[in-house]
């Protein structure tokens, strides 16, 4: 009531301000509206992708992060509850955050090889299953003679390609990391002889550079030619 009578008996300059006041909330509550109908076409138009977040999630679980993998694993299944290989990521990001727990407690140099070992076994005549559980294209990069590729990550679906648990097995990557979880995970599947190669294939490379490169020989004398004949 107060405002109307502001209105049909205020002076000039309080009707005026009166009415800017309202075109104003009303300008508000239009942009307000159109800010809320923008958003919601928004999430509309850009639903969350599922395979984006499960390519996030197993770039994490290569990176090492699992934590981040299971709850990207755990994103997708909550849009895609069918998505069976998100389950699977789950599964494979609790192991690994169990392992991780497990390796904390893990005295060093427990179930591990250094290079020189490893290769001096095998000279014996200690024949090991090598298991490289790298990414794929790190395997091609580079690896050890003789050496399987199966990733961390596709450890678990893939047991088929591992030997008897009686064969003793050597797992590596890049810098003991994924494979410090492989050997807890083989260990778990009865390989009781499975081994870390200490210092990865970093460590490995440095070994076979620095002790087995090929050694030059004795720079050869020569001898003075007699051209005396004209040959």
């Amino acid at each position: 009531m107060f405002f109307f009578d502001m209105l049909i008996s205020g002076s000039k300059r309080h009707r005026s301000i009166f009415v800017f006041a309202i075109l104003f909330w009303a300008m508000f509550l239009f942009a307000c509206n159109q800010s809320s109908t923008a958003t919601a076409n928004d999430l509309a138009d850009n639903p969350a992708d599922p395979q984006t977040m499960l390519q996030e999630a197993e770039a994490a679980f290569a990176a090492g992060d699992f934590e981040a993998a299971f709850e990207l694993s755990q994103q997708v299944v909550q849009v895609s509850p069918e998505d069976e290989a998100a389950w699977e990521m789950i599964r494979l990001a609790t192991i690994a955050q169990a392992g991780d727990e497990y390796l904390r407690w893990l005295p060093d140099g427990r179930y591990q090889l250094s290079p020189e070992d490893f290769l001096a076994e095998q000279a014996n005549g200690r024949d090991y299953f090598i298991l490289d559980v790298r990414e794929l294209d790190a395997y091609q990069d580079g690896h050890i003679e003789d050496a399987v590729n199966i990733p961390l990550r596709e450890l678990l679906n893939n047991t088929e390609q591992l030997p008897d648990t009686a064969v003793p097995i050597l797992v590596y990557c890049c810098s003991m990391r994924r494979s410090t979880h492989a050997l807890v995970i083989l260990r778990q599947l009865g390989y009781v002889q499975a081994f870390n190669l200490a210092g990865g294939y970093t460590a490995y490379e440095e070994f076979i550079t620095n002790n087995l490169a090929p050694t030059p020989g004795p720079t050869p004398t020569l001898e003075p030619v007699d051209n005396s004949d004209g040959c």
